[in-house]
Order: C-alpha cells, then sequence, then structure tokens
C-alpha cells in the first residue's frame, strides 16, 4: 500500500505521505500498522490468503523415496526443486572446513589484471580464525573467516570480487559468513568470548512471516572442531537437512549467531539444508518512540573505554547524543556512512577510526567498521558482517517485532563474478529498505552497483525463473508481478518523427494511500508544448518496477477529452509484494501530436 508521488531528483520515500503532483510511486508495505507521528494509521497488513505472497511455503514430498528433505518448495508462485547432492565441488565453489573456507577465487577476465591484494585462483580464502595481523595492516577479512576486522587506510575502488552462491534463493551480495560483534582495545572488530548453543531442526513447518531458503555447500568434516556454516541471517532456523555420503551432524551457533556444523568423523560431504529467517530481517520500518535504554541488557554494547569515547566524539560531530529517539539515531547513522565514495585516503592522524568515519572515504568494510564503532559508542547493537566480496551491518531494532536488521551501506568494485547460480533464483525482499539514500548511495543503485557496489556484475541470477528462457521484450509479454499476478502487456507508442509535435503528460491519483486490492484514479491532462489541449489519442497508465524501472505491465487505457484531459480507474493488485512501484501515464501519440510520459 501507499501512494505518495515521487520529488525530483527522484528519491524513493516509502514512509511519508507528500502532496499529489505529476507523477506518482505506489508501494505496499509489510508492517502490520503504520503510523505518522501524529497517529495516522497509513496501512494495516492485509489478512493471510491461501495464495500469492501472504500465504506459507509449501513443501512437495517424494511419496515413495521419502526422506527428510522435500522435493521442492513452493511459494510465492515460484517452485524451488532441491539441490542435487553431488559430494565433488562445482566451479568455483569453496569447502568449508575447520579452520576457514577454501576453494578457487573467481577469475579476473582474460584481459583484466586483478587487484595487487586479491588472492590467486590458487590461494585459499581461509586463515586460522585466530590469526590477528599487526594493526594498521588489510582489516579486510572477507578472504577468510577469521574473528578480527582491523583498519586500513586502503579506500580505493577496488577491482574483481568472487563470490559463491549457497543458497536459493541467492541472498547475494548478503551471505552470512561471519560476524563480528565487539571494538576491542586496539580498535579491531572481534568476535567476543564465544557462548555455544545446539540448534536443533525444527521440521519442514514454515510460516508466512518468515522466508524460505535452500542451502547446499561442502564440507570436509573433521571430528570435535567447529566449522564454520553460511547463513541468510542471525535468527535463521534449521528446518531440515541430509548428507551425502550420510554423516552424522550438530548445528551450533555463538553469541554473534555465527553458525557451525559439528561432525563425528573425517571426510568430505555435501549438505543440503532448508533454512528459514524472519521477514523483517531483510526490511522492516524502525519504530518510533524508543531510545538505546529500550535495549536488551544482554545485547548492549560494551566497547573498550577509549574507543567509546572516540565514537562519542564522532557522534557529536555528527549531532548526536545517545539520548535521542532510535529511529533518529539509526536513520543519521545509515544516512552518513552511506554518503561515502571510493577514493584518496582522508588525512592521516594517529587515530585511523576518526579519519575514517569523519573522512567519508572508502568502500563496504570502511563504512561498515566506522558505521559498527560509532553505533557502539551510542549503545545501539551493531555487527560487522561479511563474506568473501561484501561487508555490511546488523543493527538491532527495539519494540514489539524486535529483532535484528540487516542494512547495506554500499560499496565500490569494477567488478563481481558470482559463481553457482545457474540453477538458482535472486531473494526478493518481502521488506523495504526504511533508510534515506543519499546522493552518492542512489547514484551507485541508479548506475546499477547493486550487488556489493560492483559496477559490473556477472552471474546475478534472476528474480522469477522465467527471465532464464527469454528477456520479456522478445515475449511481447508483461513479466509476472513478484506476487504472481501477471497485468497485461504496455501498448507500443508512436515512434517520433521530427514533424511531430512535442506534449507533456501529468498525472495525479486519487489518493495518496491504497491498500492492495481496492480501485484507485489516476487523471490529468496533455498538452502541447505551447500549453494548448491535445483532444485526440489515448493515455496508458503503467506500473513501472521501481523509479527509472521497467514496465511491469498495464493498468488502464483511457482516452483524452476535448479539454485534453483524461481519467481511469483501476484496481490494485491485491496479490502484490511489498515495495515500491512507480506509477506513471503515457500519451501514445497521435498525429500531429508526439508521445509523452508523466515526469
Amino acid at each position: 500500500m501507499v501512494a505518495v508521488p515521487r520529488p525530483s531528483p527522484p528519491i524513493l520515500v516509502l514512509s511519508a505521505v507528500a502532496a499529489l503532483s505529476a507523477c506518482a510511486v505506489v508501494a505496499w508495505a509489510a508492517d502490520d500498522v503504520s503510523t505518522t507521528p501524529e497517529g495516522r494509521i497509513l496501512h494495516r497488513r492485509l489478512p493471510p490468503s491461501t495464495g500469492g505472497s501472504a500465504g506459507p511455503p509449501v513443501f512437495v514430498y517424494d511419496p515413495r523415496r521419502g526422506g527428510s528433505l522435500p522435493l521442492e518448495l513452493q511459494r510465492d508462485g515460484q517452485s524451488l526443486p532441491a539441490p542435487g547432492g553431488n559430494p565433488e565441488p562445482a566451479p568455483g565453489e569453496v569447502i568449508y572446513a575447520h579452520d576457514g573456507a577454501t576453494g578457487p577465487a573467481a577469475p579476473p577476465a582474460p584481459d583484466a589484471e586483478a587487484p595487487p591484494d586479491a588472492p590467486s585462483a590458487e590461494a585459499p580464502l581461509a586463515s586460522p580464525p585466530g590469526e590477528v595481523d599487526p594493526f594498521g595492516a588489510r582489516m579486510d577479512p572477507r578472504q577468510s573467516l577469521g574473528s578480527r576486522a582491523l583498519p586500513d587506510r586502503d579506500t580505493e575502488k577496488e577491482g574483481t570480487l568472487g563470490y559463491h552462491a549457497v543458497f536459493d534463493p541467492s541472498v547475494v551480495p548478503f551471505k552470512r559468513n561471519r560476524a563480528l560483534d565487539t571494538v576491542a582495545s586496539d580498535g579491531s572488530l572481534a568476535l567476543g568470548p564465544q557462548r555455544f548453543e545446539i540448534v536443533r531442526p525444527t521440521g519442514n513447518h514454515g510460516s508466512q512471516d518468515h522466508e524460505v531458503f535452500w542451502g547446499s555447500v561442502l564440507v570436509e568434516g573433521r571430528p570435535g572442531e567447529d566449522i564454520p556454516l553460511p547463513s541468510v541471517a542471525p535468527s535463521a532456523r534449521i528446518l531440515s537437512y541430509e548428507t551425502t555420503p550420510k554423516t552424522a551432524v550438530t548445528f551450533v551457533r555463538d553469541q554473534a549467531d555465527n553458525f557451525y556444523i559439528r561432525t563425528t568423523a573425517p571426510g568430505r560431504f555435501r549438505l543440503i539444508f532448508l533454512t528459514d529467517a524472519p521477514s523483517s530481517y531483510f526490511g522492516r520500518s524502525v519504530p518510533l518512540g524508543h531510545t538505546v535504554r529500550d535495549i536488551p541488557p544482554e545485547l548492549r554494547p560494551r566497547p573498550h573505554a577509549d574507543y567509546a569515547a572516540r565514537a562519542r566524539k564522532v557522534a557529536a560531530r555528527l549531532g548526536l547524543e545517545a539520548s535521542a529517539p532510535y529511529d533518529q539515531l539509526l536513520g543519521a547513522l545509515v544516512k552518513h556512512f552511506r554518503d561515502f565514495e571510493p577514493g584518496d585516503p582522508p588525512p592521516e592522524s594517529d587515530d585511523i577510526y576518526t579519519d575514517l568515519a569523519l573522512g567519508k572515504r572508502g568502500i563496504c568494510r570502511h563504512r561498515a567498521y566506522g558505521f559498527v564503532v560509532t553505533a557502539h559508542g551510542l549503545g545501539i547493537p551493531a555487527r560487522y558482517v561479511f563474506n568473501e566480496a561484501h561487508v555490511f551491518v546488523e543493527v538491532w531494532v527495539p519494540g514489539r517485532d524486535a529483532g535484528w536488521m540487516r542494512v547495506d551501506l554500499g560499496g565500490g568494485a569494477e567488478r563481481l563474478v558470482i559463481q553457482g547460480t545457474e540453477d538458482k533464483l535472486r531473494h526478493h525482499p518481502r521488506g523495504r529498505d526504511p533508510f534515506e539514500r543519499p546522493e552518492p548511495f542512489a547514484r551507485a543503485l541508479a548506475e546499477g552497483q547493486s550487488s556489493a557496489g560492483a559496477t559490473h556484475v556477472e552471474g546475478l541470477p534472476p528474480v522469477r525463473r522465467a527471465e532464464r528462457s527469454a528477456p520479456s521484450a522478445a515475449r511481447g509479454t508483461a513479466k509476472p508481478l513478484s506476487g504472481g499476478a501477471l497485468l497485461p502487456p504496455p501498448v507500443s507508442r508512436r515512434q517520433e518523427r521530427p514533424d511531430l509535435r512535442a506534449t507533456r503528460t501529468s498525472l495525479e491519483l486519487s489518493d495518496a494511500l491504497v491498500f492492495r486490492g481496492d480501485a484507485l484514479e489516476a487523471s490529468g491532462r496533455v498538452l502541447d508544448a505551447a500549453g494548448r489541449p491535445v483532444t485526440i489519442g489515448s493515455v496508458q497508465v503503467l506500473l513501472m518496477d521501481g523509479p527509472g524501472g521497467r514496465a511491469l505491465g498495464l493498468l488502464a487505457l483511457t482516452t483524452v477529452d476535448a479539454s485534453g484531459r483524461y481519467s481511469a480507474r483501476f484496481q490494485v493488485p491485491a496479490d502484490q509484494r511489498p515495495g515500491g512501484y512507480e506509477v506513471i501515464a503515457e500519451f501514445l501519440g497521435a498525429d500531429p501530436y508526439a508521445a509523452s510520459r508523466s515526469p
């Protein structure tokens, strides 16, 4: 739900209500209830249904074979078959062992040079978890599963990054290989004293507020050792699993919600498992009316005193105090650290944390490092989370539905090579990112840098399985909506000719707020360059995949009247997944007038 106009420049703000103008953005929210600061209800969650995105997952079994794992998982109109159990590594696949993950890195292009600090294709992607580099060395632990991240001043854009997809749907580039939760005395981020708990499989009982994923990893078993295991979220559950060859295993996790697997026999095996996680982890609103005092005592960060003092000084420079409302603190921190750009390092002093935090230079690891130290100084639980290609953060959100939430701060790389996605789909979160996108972050997204901040991405899986066969333009039909609906395809507009008169088209919506399944009216006017009404021709109203995105399909088709006005009433798709979608009006053109779109 919620329809709001998009201001210029195009910035999508889903949590605010603004006056209607030339164009509009439609969003359907995922929270139960959202209100304005004055208490006005913006939306309520639709009641559960048996189909579409609101229903629970369906597990399909083979009645003859039996087994704990289903043949496939069905949800949101998609079918995700179980991964194969081949115990041999796939191309580019890493092997998870007691001392980290080893395996080939994604190779650079034949005519490209690998960045100086990139591992060779033969080098292991691991170092012993307890190994600590001298202070000031490279802080990037991504090519290992180490337990410490040290700051550095290498703030330039990176070259080629490699990533291996473990989950289906793929959460690329947000696989959780390791999370660090402590600010140590030397300013490094570390894994605090470990406390382990056993994670027992719950059985294949999915729920509508959780999202389910297949996982497939190769494990090098070693009795008596905890083997790191990737996860999709800190609060993920293990539903069921199988191993090939058969191996007895136990799942555990530590206080930072890093997952591990324990075995009783040596040897390599394939682990196939079903896991799920709360939808709120992937995107949600931050509730109002809370402060850091609402953080549970066991989650309150305890940074080293020296760095706690430095963090409070940095926060003061940003105009932040720990007593401020929680949503304002979190929003300001995300905005500041998203405002970084790759480039020359900031002026150097003897305090690298302050230099990085205030210098606003760097890529994913610098942003995440500065964010976590500053957040801990303000009393906000935050974690530094990484895999072989990207670093992001997790923050604790208090309130009735309290829990961890993933936050991407951006990055900077020339190229990301993703392997292992041939049989996978890309995860499309139901929730939304509630935070502001400052200009550098928004520009990077507009330029296509949506995966680890990489400009060029290879191997990115599609959101829907139909996208593998042929592009929608070649099929001549609209793409299915992410909730499973299919709108009619857009009507072809008149081709441009130099002798046609220029036109301009406006658009207004009948209401700034709308529930899924409700009716909505679009209206506007078509004028020529001199401001005279265009009295002939048709206007189509299109649903777009976000600002500047592709057309998902036709909502309405109508004609202009003698004053150049048009209006159309249509129903918002009831099964559309929550998210942001732009609505535009397009005049199709008619001699002697050229086609035009609403701004």
